[in-house]
């Protein structure tokens, strides 16, 4: 009988706790596949969140990392009791921060000055303070005061240079500030897995990177929005000053970068994603775009076509400015000016209050109270699809979004705006139109509420269109094979494991005849493919004397520190243990 392969999936800012795509995305994933065992990792705003999803048997836990709301960022660690977390910060000294902890750290940094020219750096720099705090406390190092003089002479030198305006001395303790909390990721024991497979290409995939490094463990990424391109609209419109948006930007780009390098195989939900992957630096060859996919049975059409005095247009959107729904309400009103008898309905959930807030004045301003009703989410969404006569999104920025293959599935036209994969979802089975544009998102929908017959040919194309390319069944045989074929347990994975140990035999015999250039290529092939060697900090330091040989005296005098760091950690966790 073949092993049950277990799954690491990194979750960022939303499954289990908060509803979603991409929460529907991991939960279809998870039910639908009970031949595999799951580690859910989530990262979470603070620990104070809920889980929102029933859990089957084949979750064998859930790691939550919170990011604030803690006095000691080891107070999650459900792996290590009192006395040994004592014995860590005990064991931190100044003298080891600065030898150890402090290069680390400027491995990072100086990747984040010249804009990650070189992600394994940053790889290497993520998983030696992996380790690094395996032995060491994360609180003792961060807050000492020689780490905060560094890291202040620094961040002085970057704008001195052009990178950034030059910060206050509170500008400089918050960006401190945000590297400590969203590097509490590192200070979590990550379990040994077959497979991690992330969410997004943000903090969470930090979990993929470091497994890949230390463990050898393959790692698959998941691009649902593209996370670099969400944060530019987010810290664009955030009230921060130009230094903390410039740093912000900067050390997501850095994060970003190490993922799309180090992950095995991309599976972006969309086109309109792999595109930004390749133009982040992401290999075309590694890259397999895998659609959302939704359930037929469940999401289907009307057995009669919706009646009532108002024709209904539907949106599902969490109030949130991504979704842009100021701009659907001034639609709203422009379609009441014009044509009337159409009422609107927002279904999701508030998560952005003041956002919310802001929609609600606006409905009054404009005067739409018995046009647009806001009833929140409901735990039947495939109901209202059925008694929609429209479905509209009226978003700034989206993956693949559920909301619309979900109703194209129900038979009912579409009318979104043309923002990243939408228009791959769509086809020509529905309206697009740009985005912040009221106007001809009203002129769209009086199209459609004006022409029943255009309403029904649309539905019905949609619902085909989406039976041939998004369900759910789909979705699940793709991912299924894929964790199958990178974790090992395909018959390729034997094959594999030949072409790696056939690489040594390689690299050994062009270092025996002095070709020192095509044997470093085999010993990092190697290295890339399984970091979990027991040779590894000597595989390390055989790659050090080949890179010093060809004249690379920087990235040699790195992996030979990196070699060394190996070997101490290990000697010191033996002699702790």
């Amino acid at each position: 009988m073949a092993r049950r392969p277990v799954i690491l999936l990194a979750t960022e800012g939303t499954y289990p706790f908060h509803p979603g795509g991409v929460s529907t995305w991991c939960d279809t994933l998870i039910h639908r596949m009970p031949d595999v065992d799951f580690v859910v990792f989530a990262i979470a705003m603070n620990p104070y969140v809920s889980i929102r999803f029933s859990m089957p048997r084949h979750v064998q836990s859930i790691v939550t990392v919170p990011l604030w709301g803690t006095q000691d960022p080891s107070e999650h660690r459900q792996d290590a009791a009192f006395s040994q977390i004592f014995l860590r910060k005990q064991r931190t000294s100044g003298a080891e921060i600065e030898r150890l902890f402090i290069p680390l750290l400027d491995q990072l940094l100086g990747q984040m000055r010249v804009g990650t020219e070189d992600p394994e750096v940053v790889g290497e720099a993520l998983a030696g303070l992996y380790r690094y705090f395996q032995v060491y406390d994360y609180q003792t190092s961060f807050k000492n005061p020689v780490v905060w003089e560094h890291y202040r002479a620094w961040v002085v030198s970057a704008a001195a240079d052009g990178l950034w305006d030059q910060p206050t001395v509170f500008e400089a303790v918050q960006s401190l500030g945000w590297i400590y909390h969203f590097f509490t990721v590192l200070n979590t024991t990550l379990p040994e897995v077959d497979l991690v497979h992330s969410s997004a290409a943000a903090f969470c995939g930090m979990a993929g990177i470091v497994s890949k490094i230390q463990f050898g463990t393959p790692y698959i990424l998941t691009e649902h929005g593209v996370y670099l391109r969400e944060q530019y609209l987010s810290v664009g419109r955030s009230n921060m000053s130009g230094f903390a948006k410039r740093f912000l930007i900067s050390l997501i780009q850095t994060v970003v970068k190490a993922n799309l390098h180090y992950a095995d195989e991309l599976s972006p939900v969309c086109s309109f994603n792999a595109r930004w992957e390749r133009l982040l630096g992401a290999d075309p060859g590694r890259i397999r775009v895998i659609y959302n996919g939704v359930d037929p049975q469940v999401f289907t059409p009307a057995a009669e076509p919706p009646g009532g005095d108002k024709l209904e247009v539907l949106c599902v959107a969490r109030s949130d400015p991504n979704k842009d729904l100021e701009s659907l309400l001034h639609a709203a009103a422009i379609v009441e000016q014009k044509i009337g008898g159409v009422r609107f309905v927002v279904r999701g959930a508030v998560s952005v209050p003041e956002y919310h807030t802001k929609l609600l004045d606006l409905r009054s301003e404009l005067d739409l109270g018995g046009v647009v009703d806001f009833p929140g989410a409901t735990s039947n969404i495939a109901e209202s699809y059925r008694g929609a006569d429209i479905v509209v999104q009226s978003s700034v920025s989206e993956a693949f979004p559920y909301s619309v293959i979900e109703s194209m599935m129900s038979g009912v036209p579409v009318v979104a705006t043309d923002v990243g994969g939408t228009r791959e979802a769509i086809g020509d089975t529905g309206l697009l139109v740009p985005a912040r544009d009221p106007a001809r998102l009203a002129l769209a929908l009086i199209v459609l509420a004006q022409d029943k017959s255009l309403r029904e040919r649309l539905g019905q194309a949609a619902r085909e269109r989406a039976l041939n390319f998004f369900t759910v069944a789909r979705t699940i045989r793709l991912y299924q094979e894929t964790y199958l074929r990178l974790a090992g347990l395909s018959p390729r994975t034997a094959d594999a494991q030949r072409q790696q140990l056939l690489a040594l035999d390689r690299a050994y015999a062009l270092m025996r005849v002095g070709l020192a250039a095509p044997a470093l290529d085999q010993i990092r092939g190697v290295m890339t493919a399984n970091a979990n060697n027991p040779m590894a900090a000597f595989l390390m330091a055989q790659m050090a004397q080949l890179e010093r040989s060809l004249g690379q005296t920087e990235q040699g005098i790195r992996h030979m520190v990196s070699a060394w760091l190996l070997n101490h950690l290990e000697q010191v966790r033996s002699t702790s243990a």
